[in-house]
């Protein structure tokens, strides 16, 4: 109780010693910092000084400064927001503000992704190529994106409007066994753009002690493509976009006993196969009405093969049996429209109308039946009003049907004051659902390290979030600040997660209630060629297992980015830094016999990285060494309830300190 007492105490006290600050905003870099346009607000002419959403934004320049490969990369330094990985299937999926990414919905250009696995999408099959922006938009979205978006939205925008011709080419390699090779070319006729884009990932593995055949971080080799054509004819715009994705994964066997002379193998294929073709177009000029227009299809497919092995002729085959080798196959498709009325006609209020729908079928050996299907319909609205010239209020309702679930009726209400001295008070409140995934309800998946079952017996969630923030921005002389304190409280019924069984066992259940509590303080420096980004969370989680004492278990993290540029060089320096603090999580076993506390230990990550640029900023440098302090593993204790000693395990983190090299060459210069 006391710590929840910090927060709201924190949430209060900080903003009101920032009224007394009167400077205001001025200059243009301070404009263009709130002039910046964003994608994934629906309503027409939104930048982030205007729009009603907590949302912020990974630029191409932060990417590069990161040296960022794919998303998991762009993300590692990002406040309330804490990674994980799972390295017997190569994966790494993410939490935001205490929730997981099982809610929390991924967009290419407002396009919905499928492929997730235990709930969370592959971060790392993500390449960051020809990527313009990843706007982050933290609260709830239910309203406009339906199911999987209680939490939040990570919208990846790519790049496809360039009026002169572009090649690049980019290689980036680091010392932990890692490659990568990517490029795009475009050009435009008139009003058409076309681009193509894409690349080779490597990972050779990585193991702290090299004991065995075997990998503690598994080989990985991904292959990416993207076809993008655009058309502009005044006010339309049509996109199409195209894009696949082959990764292989080996999980190596040790040796077999007793002689040692063949092992187990087992082949991990994911491949994606991306479509979506939209349409916008304003009628009747910037004031009149507006339509926007979405079709798209996802196909995600995954093929597990075991093999024996010769570890003396180096053949092998294909273990016989009809459970040892498995192929799974998700299709999605996906019709959005979203038609604005004209204000003129509506007393000034930005009304927009749509519909979403979505289809899903699921089809292989491990799922109930071979095959299973979703289909979820909604319609939903939602209505901007600027009441005052300092007051803009959003409302959004949304009514869906879904074919395996009773889906309630979803709503929304999101407000902007605009105050004196350049202060921004935002708060938002909405409802959410989600039901059931088709992996969570049928399908059973097991290899080398995991077995994982479905429950058909499942309910959906329900949820009430709240958010709410303060940003001051204030100019002294040649510095320019940017102080922002959020606070967020989110509340999920009948919450769906993993439950453990066994040592690998674990079994998809609702554990009731769940609830994140949390609050933060960032602030932004800028003083001629320094900069400075730092912020505070403290989160704090109750996952409603232990019904007979409610308790919040919290957890800070601290970023710090500072950064220097030496403008006439074209030469700058940044130093990313992100504390983790230790984390406790109650759970039980299926049966709810047993409760147990896993405690994780905290841990720092350190990056470096010196960007230069040569030859008119055609030429590129990037040279960094990630994770400084040399983190691999963290300590996990799980302790049943009652009992005195704990049980320790580890979870990774990373391979170690590794320094890397990346190199982007332009052929053409930016328009």
């Amino acid at each position: 109780m006391n710590k929840q007492l910090f927060i709201i105490l924190f949430l209060l006290v900080v903003p009101a010693l920032s009224w007394g600050q009167t400077s205001n905003i001025t200059g243009a870099e301070d404009t263009a910092i709130l002039k910046e346009v964003i994608v994934t607000d629906i309503h027409s002419n939104k930048d982030l000084s205007k729009t009603v959403l907590n949302i912020s934004k990974i630029n191409a320049k932060r990417i590069e400064e990161l040296g960022a490969i794919d998303l998991r990369d762009a993300l590692t330094f990002e406040n309330n927001i804490r990674l994980s990985r799972d390295n017997a299937i190569g994966s790494s999926g993410l939490t935001m503000m205490g929730i997981g990414g099982d809610n929390v919905k991924l967009l290419i250009d407002g396009v919905p992704v499928i492929g997730r696995l235990f709930n969370q999408l592959d971060l790392e099959q993500f390449n960051l190529e020809n990527v313009k922006q990843i706007e982050i938009i933290k609260g709830p979205m239910s309203v406009i994106y339906g199911s999987n978006a209680l939490a939040g939205t990570i919208n990846i925008v790519t790049n496809n409007t360039n009026s002169k011709p572009r090649f690049n080419l980019n290689a980036n390699h680091e010392t932990d066994g890692q490659y990568a090779l990517t490029a795009t070319a475009s050009k435009s006729f008139k009003n058409n753009f076309i681009t193509l884009s894409g690349g080779r990932t490597m990972f050779t593995g990585w193991s702290a002690n090299n004991t065995d055949r075997t990998f503690d971080w598994l080989p990985k080799e991904q292959y990416t493509g993207r076809m993008q054509y655009s058309y502009t004819h005044k006010n339309a715009i049509i996109n199409v976009r195209s894009e696949l994705l082959h990764s292989k994964l080996l999980d190596r066997g040790a040796p077999l006993l007793p002689y040692k002379e063949a092992a187990i193998d087992q082949w991990y294929t994911n491949k994606r196969f991306d479509n979506s073709l939209s349409y916008q177009n304003k009628i009747g000029g910037d004031h009149g009405s507006s339509i926007q227009m979405i079709l798209g299809n996802n196909n995600f497919k995954r093929v597990k093969n075991k093999y024996y092995k010769s570890l003396v002729t180096l053949e092998q085959e294909l273990v016989q049996g009809y459970e040892e080798q498995d192929t799974q196959t998700f299709n999605a498709s996906v019709f959005r429209t979203i038609y604005g009325l004209n204000k003129a006609r509506t007393l000034g209020i930005e009304t927009l109308l749509g519909f979403d729908g979505n289809y899903e079928v699921g089809t292989g050996n491990r799922i109930k039946n071979n095959q299973q299907e979703q289909l979820d319909a909604a319609l939903f609205a939602s209505a901007e009003k600027q009441i005052s010239k300092n007051f803009l209020a959003r409302g959004g309702v949304r009514y869906a049907y879904n074919s395996a679930f009773q889906s309630p009726l979803l709503y929304s209400l999101q407000t902007k004051f605009d105050l004196k001295n350049a202060q921004l008070v935002k708060f938002s409140y909405g409802k959410g659902f989600r039901a059931p995934s088709l992996k969570e309800l049928y399908l059973d998946f097991n290899d080398s390290r995991h077995e994982v079952f479905g429950d058909s017996t499942l309910n959906s969630e329900t949820s009430h979030s709240f958010t709410g923030s303060y940003t001051k921005y204030l100019k002294k002389g040649d510095a320019h600040f940017s102080t922002t304190v959020d606070g967020f409280y989110n509340n999920i019924a009948n919450k769906i997660e993993l439950i453990v069984t066994g040592p690998i066992q674990a079994k998809y259940g609702n554990i009731g209630t769940y609830q994140s509590v949390g609050g933060d303080l960032s602030q932004k420096i800028l003083y001629k060629d320094f900069g400075l980004n730092g912020s505070f969370n403290y989160t704090g989680i109750y996952n409603g297992v232990d019904g007979s004492e409610k308790e919040f278990f919290f957890s800070p993290q601290v970023v710090v980015n500072p950064t220097y540029t030496w403008k006439k060089q074209n030469l700058s320096v940044n130093l990313f830094y992100n504390y983790f603090g230790r984390i406790s999580r109650v759970f039980s076993n299926t049966d709810s016999a047993n409760i147990n506390v896993q405690q994780q230990d905290a841990y720092s990550m350190l990056d470096f990285t010196l960007n230069k640029s040569f030859m008119n900023k055609k030429l590129r440098l990037t040279l960094g060494a990630r994770n400084i302090l040399g983190v691999i593993n963290i300590n996990a204790n799980t302790t049943e309830v009652g009992a005195h000693t704990p049980s320790t395990t580890f979870i990774s983190v990373s391979p170690g300190r590794t320094y890397f090299i990346n190199v982007r060459y332009e052929l053409f210069k930016k328009d």
